[in-house]
């Protein structure tokens, strides 16, 4: 996860900086890659939070 979170933080300012240069196509793919890692990070807060409830519940 802290690997994870890292890269989307590298993506946000790759993303500034291509979209600063004009560079469109390069600034959607980074954007893509972002939000990927994005989801990925949302669905394990999700999953670990979920898994908590059940535990607190049983």
């Amino acid at each position: 996860m802290e690997n994870l979170q890292f890269a989307q933080g590298i993506l946000r300012e790759l993303r500034q900086k291509a979209e600063a240069d004009g560079e469109k196509l390069l600034t959607y793919l980074i954007d893509m890659a972002y939000l990927e890692a994005s989801d990925r990070i949302r669905a394990h807060w999700i999953g670990s939070h979920e898994h908590e409830g059940r535990r607190a519940k049983g």
